[in-house]
């Protein structure tokens, strides 16, 4: 069994419970005495339908033991409040402290609907703390943390719908008077097709920033970036990042490089991290590696997939656009199994609805409610490849259709957070409990009729895995076994670097616990884990 090569689960250890509740959405900051606080929002379940507890803790040795401080505010749905969702804590450049926190979000979604982002500020570094400003101009769901821009205005960022095209855009708002007013300075990200949403605004140097972006149909989207050089007005167009994170938090560390930690959706299921240049990193795109555990091998030639119970070996690549784009998906494989007619591997294209099953003795797709099956000797390689063009899908082997099917326009769902359904992926790899797969090669090939086309090509001749790149970059802090009921549930994390270089992290999950409860964990990064 592998487990992620780059992990530090060991050094994760609980901050915080609150007894038959759901602890969510902590925020960090460092106070110039050497005290450590956080916000965090108290709920009685994830989608809280009673009551929210925005609840404040201190912790005055580093964050070893944290008690709670203060209660900000609390909000009572049966009494006709709105519900209080995700709570941010920044200190400004001005000794100020300030938390914002947005409102239900069928309420607050829309550019036509009013704005719900409130505003709570301190003047004594926690000790007190002025009402709600409810009427700022701020609008938009899940807003970033509140910033100093380097042009001197505050900044902050949130999501909101566009109706023109009733899709997601990323805006940034700004405050010339020191936060008593807001208005909208730019958009950051909006192309009609991608759901861009919680964004993270991370300072560059200069009046240059970066906003790295949550994409939320997921199903093999990445993250993506977008960036300015005049503190937000203008900024270029989005581009895909190597890794894929719900709320990403993102900031600069004290070397320069940048610093991204959220829920990881593309993998392995847990709080992850990145680290490196965001500008590098622009416009690359990385494979999602299996979320559950997994055998798998590199050996001369191949790549070996072992099936198991409870394995689940498979690789996630980037969807189509929508049933109108061509897709070529090739790979040279054989397999093996104790029955000839037990599947064992697979390769599926989302938005198409298509997947192919690969078993010893055939091939097979789905038409309706029958399976349709193609003869053949799986157990020698032979190429395999699911064409499609104009509606029209094709099932090659070496090179001679032999399985067809049409494809029509109603798209399938491509959203899938965490990778279960292979009908809202496009994958390959692992079908079943039992059974061997060997993989030489995969081409994948896409035209789109309005986004970019993408290309992505893997051999074991490499000597590297499909999602090498995960393997090597990305740290998993803390997972999540795709069993936790009702759903695995973390990521929404922050984390501040002290003078030493090393990071203290605070995230909350569900792990371990009962339906509807969550406790917040911490971990402390060394400099050697992120080198």
């Amino acid at each position: 069994m592998h487990i992620h090569p780059r992990s530090v689960a060991h050094k994760v250890f609980d901050i915080w419970r609150s007894s038959g509740r759901f602890t969510k959405n902590p925020d960090i900051v460092a106070l110039p005495t050497g005290r450590y606080i956080l916000i965090y929002s108290d709920v009685d379940a994830h989608w809280s339908m009673k009551d929210q507890i925005l609840t404040l803790l201190a912790s005055d040795d580093r964050g070893a033991t944290w008690y709670k401080y203060r209660e900000i505010d609390r909000a009572d749905l049966d009494a006709g409040d709105e519900r209080l969702v995700t709570p941010r804590l920044s200190l400004l450049n001005d000794g100020r402290l300030v938390i914002i926190v947005d409102h239900d979000d069928d309420g607050h979604f829309h550019e036509d609907q009013l704005p719900g982002n409130w505003l709570y500020w301190s003047d004594d570094l926690g000790d007190t703390w002025s009402p709600a400003q409810t009427e700022n101009g701020i609008g938009g769901f899940e807003p970033d943390r509140v910033l100093d821009l380097p042009d001197g205005t505050l900044g902050v960022t949130s999501h909101l719908m566009r109706g023109a095209s009733q899709e997601f855009a990323q805006v940034l708002w700004t405050s010339e008077d020191g936060g008593a007013t807001w208005t909208e300075r730019g958009t950051i990200a909006h192309n009609g097709y991608h759901r861009f949403c919680e964004g993270a605004i991370v300072a560059l140097g200069g009046r240059r920033l970066a906003c790295v972006m949550r994409e939320n149909h997921s199903g093999g989207i990445p993250s993506f970036v977008a960036f300015s050089d005049d503190c937000g007005h203008s900024w270029t167009e989005p581009k895909m990042l190597p890794f894929a994170l719900h709320r990403p938090y993102a900031k600069r560390l004290a070397d320069g490089r940048v610093l991204a930690t959220g829920r990881h959706v593309n993998g392995g299921l847990g709080t992850y991290v990145w680290v490196g240049d965001l500008e590098e990193a622009a416009g690359q795109y990385a494979v999602g590696g299996p979320r559950r555990k997994y055998d798998a091998t590199l050996i001369k030639d191949a790549l070996v997939i072992f099936n198991q119970p409870e394995h689940e070996c498979r690789y996630s690549l980037l969807p189509p656009e929508s049933p109108f784009s061509d897709v070529d998906f090739e790979a040279e494989l054989r397999v093996e199994a104790s029955a000839g007619d037990h599947n064992v591997a697979f390769m599926s294209i989302s938005r198409l609805g298509q997947l192919l099953r690969i078993a010893p003795n055939h091939i097979s797709i789905t038409r309706g409610r029958h399976e349709v099956r193609h003869c053949a000797d799986m157990t020698r390689y032979q190429r395999v490849a699911l064409r499609h063009r104009r509606g029209w899908l094709q099932v090659k082997l070496d090179g001679e259709t032999v399985l067809q099917a049409c494809v029509f326009r109603e798209e399938t769902p491509a959203n899938d957070f965490h990778g279960g359904d292979p009908l809202r992926r496009t994958q390959f790899g692992q079908w079943g409990a039992s059974g061997r797969s060997y993989w030489r090669r995969v081409l994948y090939r896409l035209g789109n009729p309005n986004l970019d086309d993408f290309k992505w090509e893997w051999s074991a001749e490499s000597s590297a895995y499909p999602d090498q790149y995960q393997r090597e970059r990305m740290i998993q802090i803390h997972a999540n076994h795709p069993a936790q009921k009702p759903w695995p549930d973390h990521g929404y994390s922050s984390w501040i670097q002290r003078e030493d270089g090393s990071i203290y992290l605070v995230d909350y999950t569900n792990a371990g616990d009962v339906a509807d409860t969550a406790h917040l964990v911490a971990v402390e990064l060394e400099p050697t884990d992120i080198a």
